[in-house]
């Protein structure tokens, strides 16, 4: 791949589905080539390898641990639909049996409902406030990588 020396991209966004081949190999000067693709080729110094290294394991965690959240979001979603489609189906069978004469298990049945039908709600809030949660995060890490890069370069660093 031809490639310009001294040319540097400021900002640059790839998005690579799975099964798109990358490699990196060391090469001679002390660089590397990450390559994706067919088409890019990233050349690379000692010092970002090194960068690439220290940050893997991390990066490797956090996605780890938003893979957790949003599993946990999803049990929590579906419980609130859950309890939402039990909710209905208590108040139905609750109607039932206030017209069958059953005050008693209606009066049962309604406030099982209830309890359902809350429950349900605060499912879906705390669903909201957790995405609301994480996006505030995400923006508040990434404003901070950018800081700390900033204020990297700024040293000389």
């Amino acid at each position: 791949m031809a490639g310009t020396r001294g040319q540097v991209v400021t900002s640059l966004g790839i998005h690579l589905e799975e099964g798109v081949p990358i490699d990196l190999r060391g090469s001679l000067e002390s660089t590397a080539f990450l390559t994706i693709g067919d088409g890019i080729e990233v050349v690379l110094g000692e010092s970002h390898l090194r960068v690439l290294r220290d940050r893997a394991d991390a990066a490797l965690g956090d996605m780890a641990l938003v893979g957790a959240a949003q599993r946990v979001l999803g049990d929590v979603d579906e419980a609130g639909a859950q309890a939402c489609t039990a909710a209905a189906f208590a108040r139905a069978e609750a109607e039932a049996a206030r017209r069958a004469g059953a005050e008693e298990l209606a009066a049962s049945a309604f406030a099982a409902a209830g309890r359902a039908a809350r429950a349900a709600e605060r499912a879906r809030d705390a669903v909201r406030a957790a995405v609301e949660a994480m996006e505030s995060a995400d923006d508040a890490a990434e404003r901070a990588r950018y800081a700390a890069l900033t204020a990297r370069a700024a040293t000389g660093g």
